[in-house]
């Protein structure tokens, strides 16, 4: 992905509030997305030359889930979440929208570069037939465990039918 200094966004952004020509004339004319420029407008209205510069920064738990719950109440695009909070990537949003759906939702504080908590071990690599064997295991627990629910669940409902009979036998006897 190209990098694009703060003049040349900002020449950009300038020549589109002059009305000098819309998304998709501009992105022509300078040779960027149009989703760039849409970007770098919206970024410059909420933030001013401020918003044009580029910054790479870990989030907070506390920021990440701010933006979320913003974006709900107010039912906002994640376009406009990362031109309000000043987000370079927009995806970044939906990344965090899918991790606190799978309760994975954490800070990049105290990780490592990899992206790996720095409270959990570092993993240990291991051969490929270990971890092969590991998943046939790890399956075959499946299949037993999918056996159980099902017996379970045929010996429940063949109670509840007894159940069941036994109370209509019992309205059934004259009194």
């Amino acid at each position: 992905m190209r990098k694009f200094d703060v003049r040349f966004k900002g020449k950009v952004v300038r020549e589109y509030l002059a009305g000098k020509g819309g998304y998709k004339l501009l992105a022509r004319k300078f040779g960027v997305a149009e989703s760039m420029v849409r970007r770098w407008v919206a970024a410059y209205r909420h933030h001013g030359n401020a918003g044009l510069i580029r910054q790479r920064c870990a989030y907070t738990l506390e920021f990440k889930l701010e933006v979320l719950h913003r974006g709900v109440v107010e039912n906002l695009s994640r376009r406009e979440l990362a031109a309000i909070y000043n987000i370079s990537n927009p995806h970044s949003i939906t990344t965090w929208q899918q991790q606190k759906a799978r309760g994975e939702l954490r800070s990049l504080k105290g990780m490592r570069p990899s992206g790996q908590d720095v409270s959990m071990p570092a993993k240990k690599k291991t051969s490929s037939q270990s971890s092969k064997a590991k998943l046939s295991g790890e399956s075959d627990q499946l299949l037993r465990e999918n056996q159980r629910l099902r017996a379970e669940v045929a010996y429940l409902k063949k109670f509840n039918a007894l159940v069941l009979a036994k109370k209509s036998a019992r309205q059934k006897e004259p009194k």
